[in-house]
């Protein structure tokens, strides 16, 4: 309700939400829907969140812009009250899948070979573009993409792209920290 939701989503599409943000709170739920239902008293069948999630005209989009603009002023906020500069801090981890989609028994969807600097090999897995926010003492996970070398976009350029969600002028100043 902080985030202001009520204003621009029915109560059929909050509910779930709700029972969503309930069950990956609790520890134990291991994110699959069968723990989400179980672990959030979902009164209903699994079936469905799944449908929930698969054929409701609910807008990703503006969910996520919302969370983003709470999250801002967050840590906003915190950098005022401490006197701190603010910082997005820009990763490409790799979500390492234990098999390759030809030794699996049902493939993963965009999963691929990505080079892994900290094991020093290919990996299988998913490589994401991942923007944090933060102050010296709180942190908050602000956008992410999933990285497709099909789609022609480069790394760097969905970074661009996450960066520029942080319209605005700020009162404090920030600083972009990015490893190579």
């Amino acid at each position: 309700m902080m985030l202001g939701l009520a204003l621009d989503f029915s109560k059929p599409v909050i509910k779930p939400l709700v029972h969503l943000v309930d069950a990956l709170t609790t520890k134990g739920c291991s994110g699959t829907l069968t723990d989400v239902r179980y672990w959030s008293f979902h009164p209903n069948h699994r079936t469905t969140l799944s449908h929930f999630f698969t054929k409701s005209p609910w807008n990703e989009e503006k969910l996520l812009e919302k969370l983003q603009e709470w999250i801002l002023r967050q840590i906003e906020r915190l950098a005022k009250q401490e006197n701190e500069s603010l910082f997005v801090s820009i990763d490409d981890p790799i979500c390492q899948k234990t098999k390759p989609s030809s030794r699996a028994v049902h493939a993963i969807q965009g999963c691929d070979w990505h080079f892994s600097h900290s094991d020093h090999q290919w990996v299988w897995g998913h490589s994401l573009v991942w923007l944090m926010v933060h102050t010296f003492t709180q942190a908050f996970p602000f956008a992410f993409r999933l990285y497709d070398k099909t789609a022609g976009r480069s790394k760097i350029d969905l970074a661009i792209e996450r960066l520029s969600s942080l319209k605005g002028k700020r009162a404090q100043p920030v600083y972009v920290l990015m490893d190579s």
